[in-house]
């Protein structure tokens, strides 16, 4: 328990699921309820600054407007003495990114299901307004049911129309960087084709197990997504589907205006056909029986 509290605001803390350098995120129950949530939380003491606190009000003013059954919920936001606090949905489950780590083939079978939730949720963040500015398999949850729940929006911005995006100026760089769009490398003003770019960076990873470019630093990394082309899917993923794979390439575009505009293209040709030639078959785990032979009894 983390100095030894055992509550934060009306919240009871009882297991701690991760300890990041800022943030720790626990299992939390309200006092005389029985509904576990995740709480995302800022400890008092020398971490808790106004900045790192305005990160979780801002992450509670996006979340709040945001209602789709693949994006994690909001629930509620205190500061106070015991710190800085975001109540969300508890749906324990490993990201796409340690999915991915377990290995590719355990995800292929059913990628498709999985993309399709992924690209309707982050479609209705975009229609709600907003631009994610970090999408990447990490910030993607996924549980043995294929549901699929879209979290962090620290870094989530109001999508400018207009002359706003003319008059936006520069934006600091922010995101991470294997996944980042051209655009938003630069400082520009970013709308739904910047996150279309990295969910096309997620994709080709989730495909392939690579991501599309590596640097031998963060520089060579940032300027090969401003000018080098990522070597073709198909070379690396046999199995892909070549129409599939011609669609994750103009996601990756540098220009935005080169790349579809909203998720419901790619969604559309997911439905239209497969991702894969064949289609993977789910894999046995180790601790599962071995498939009986019908005719051998």
């Amino acid at each position: 328990m983390s100095a030894g509290r055992e509550f934060v605001g009306p919240y009871r803390m009882f297991h701690l699921i991760r300890a990041g350098a800022l943030f720790e995120i626990w299992a939390v129950r309200p006092v005389a309820e029985q509904t576990a949530y995740a709480m995302k939380w800022l400890p008092p003491g020398s971490r808790h600054n106004r900045a790192s606190a305005a990160e979780l009000k801002h992450e509670f003013a996006v979340g709040k407007t945001l209602d789709h059954p693949s994006i994690i919920k909001t629930y509620d936001y205190g500061t106070g003495k015991d710190g800085t606090y975001l109540v969300m949905e508890l749906f324990k489950t490993p990201n796409l990114k340690q999915q991915i780590q377990f290995g590719i083939e355990r995800l292929h079978w059913r990628l498709d299901t999985i993309l399709d939730e992924a690209a309707q949720a982050l479609d209705h963040l975009h229609q709600k307004g907003w631009v994610h500015r970090d999408i990447k398999p990490d910030n993607f949850l996924v549980n043995d049911d294929n549901h699929v729940r879209l979290i962090d929006f620290n870094l989530s911005r109001k999508i400018k129309k207009g002359i706003g995006k003319l008059l936006g100026g520069k934006s600091p760089v922010q995101g991470t960087y294997s996944y980042m769009a051209p655009e938003q490398i630069r400082g520009l003003a970013v709308d739904e084709r910047a996150d279309v770019y990295s969910f096309g960076c997620m994709v080709y990873e989730l495909m392939s197990g690579k991501v599309p470019f590596t640097g031998t630093n963060m520089a060579d990394l940032l300027n090969k997504h401003l000018k080098s082309k990522p070597t073709p899917l198909g070379m690396l993923q046999k199995n892909v589907q070549p129409e599939f794979a011609e669609l994750v390439h103009r996601m990756l575009a540098k220009d935005p205006k080169d790349r579809p505009e909203t998720l419901r293209e790619f969604r559309q040709a997911l439905k239209a056909g497969r991702c894969f030639h064949i289609k993977p078959k789910r894999p046995f785990e180790p601790d599962q029986p071995a498939p009986t032979d019908p005719e051998k009894r």
